[in-house]
């Protein structure tokens, strides 16, 4: 029996949608969703930058994948982030939101997206992960950014996992995949040290780096909240995944169009991301508040001509 791979394309960084009172915006968690998974590969929820899960607590976290899971219903995969602040407390998390999965009998595709030098260095890494994916029986993403790491208050040797140690991890028939931010050069060194697991995926982590060279795997996207549609074109073309579309005379020029369209709308919401999405989604009346939690700083300017200028060309 084929083993099952990891989805490949377009991976939504799906934004938490917030009430004013903090808890999940069902309402808007499902009209979201709508918008987004028609167009999406996978979707990763309470991811450490969009899904602003650092400011999440477990039983927030919990909660968000109950509504998630009762509104996809296993039509698409999910990513979802587990880690905590220590070892302990990822185990811990990881354990209740498995019964979480077991008492709903949830039959959709999971696999839980971990960032490890979160809360451990690379030493000991392998007889982590040999514990951590004997409790579970959905697979395991790494995550890979420096930046996510550089906001830990305590100083840390390495930002990165070792190349080393990734080859070892991947020895882990249940590791599939990896989500990766750093430098091109890491990133190809990562890539030689995969070679042996030709199922193995490894996907851009940075929207900008995507878009001039492409993965082979596919992109984490933060823009596909609000531009999912545009998004999957772009990746599904720079995946070769779009093969009829290729007899078309404008094709490339479309392809073009969009693409800078993309970086258009990055020059918008890099600044701050989180809070200038979640404001844009709010405008377009798709979530009911544009409430953040602490871990994202508040945006000096209150208006962004983000929803103006998705409206204006119809992306919506």
């Amino acid at each position: 029996m084929e083993a099952i791979k990891s989805p490949k394309g377009l991976i939504v960084d799906l934004i938490t949608p917030l009430n004013d009172k903090g808890g999940i915006d069902v309402e808007g968690l499902d009209s979201l969703l709508k918008e987004v998974l028609p167009y999406a590969d996978a979707i990763l929820l309470a991811g450490p930058q969009m899904g602003e899960g650092r400011g999440l607590g477990v039983k927030l976290k919990i909660d968000l994948l109950e509504k998630a899971t009762t509104f996809i219903q296993g039509k698409t995969p999910i990513f979802f982030w587990v880690s905590e602040d220590s070892a302990e407390g990822t185990k811990s998390a990881l354990s209740r939101l498995e019964d979480l999965l077991d008492s709903c009998s949830y039959r959709g595709m999971i696999s839980w997206l971990d960032s490890p030098l979160f809360y451990h260095s690379n030493r000991g890494l392998y007889d982590h992960y040999e514990d951590l994916t004997s409790k579970t029986g959905h697979p395991f993403v790494l995550y890979n950014d420096p930046g996510l790491i550089k906001l830990l208050e305590r100083p840390l040797k390495r930002c990165n996992i070792r190349t080393n140690i990734l080859n070892n991890l991947s020895r882990i028939e249940t590791i599939k995949a990896l989500v990766f931010r750093g430098s091109l050069t890491r990133a190809n060194n990562y890539q030689k040290a995969l070679n042996h697991r030709p199922d193995f995926r490894v996907y851009d982590g940075d929207e900008t780096r995507f878009l001039e060279h492409p993965s082979l795997s596919g992109v984490l996207s933060i823009g596909a909240n609000v531009v999912p549609r545009i998004w999957s074109q772009v990746t599904r073309a720079s995946l070769g995944m779009l093969k009829e579309d290729r007899e078309s005379p404008d094709y490339l020029d479309e392809i073009w169009g969009m693409g800078k369209l993309l970086k258009d709308l990055m020059q918008i919401y890099n600044p701050n991301p989180v809070w200038i999405i979640k404001k844009a989604l709010f405008d377009l009346k798709i979530i009911g508040s544009h409430a953040c939690t602490p871990v994202t700083e508040p945006f000096k300017e209150e208006n962004s001509p983000l929803a103006e200028l998705i409206s204006r060309h119809h992306m919506e």
